[in-house]
């Protein structure tokens, strides 16, 4: 029984990671396409998608660590590094192609603030790390 717990909580913490970084993947190459203005998502200009993707795929990061805290999941930690990495570099990015200049310039509390929860995002995948192996060294040989 706490064993199909454990697997669906550590499923669940992978989707929701995956979902994070697909969502983030899509508004980032639509930042990059648009150029300021409609990318490859019409409806949507940049500032849209960011709010509509690039706020749920960051909760959708925080969501992926809280459900999957005590689980070791290697794709779970990876997709954490590498999202938090894609965010922040895609907001240091832009600015210096044009794009995004609003955020960075009129909005810069909300820019520094994104950038920072990149780099949360990138530490609790490191936290991970460090985690399963202090816990793995104890009872396994190192796996990483």
């Amino acid at each position: 029984m706490y064993v199909q717990i454990s697997s669906k909580k550590r499923r669940i913490s992978e989707l929701f990671a995956i979902a994070g970084l697909i969502l983030l993947s899509i508004d980032t190459v639509n930042a990059f396409i648009g150029q300021g203005t409609y990318g490859f998502f019409s409806p949507l200009n940049d500032r849209q998608s960011g709010i509509s993707l690039g706020i749920s795929s960051i909760i959708l990061f925080f969501l992926s660590f809280a459900v999957g805290f005590r689980q070791r999941s290697r794709l779970t930690t990876l997709l954490l590094i590498s999202g938090g990495a894609l965010l922040v570099i895609s907001k240091l990015v832009e600015p210096t192609l044009g794009l995004n200049l609003f955020l960075a310039i009129v909005l810069r509390p909300l820019y520094i603030g994104l950038i920072l929860m990149g780099f949360t995002i990138m530490g609790l995948g490191v936290a991970r790390i460090f985690r399963e192996n202090k816990r793995g060294s104890t009872t396994t040989t190192n796996n990483w």
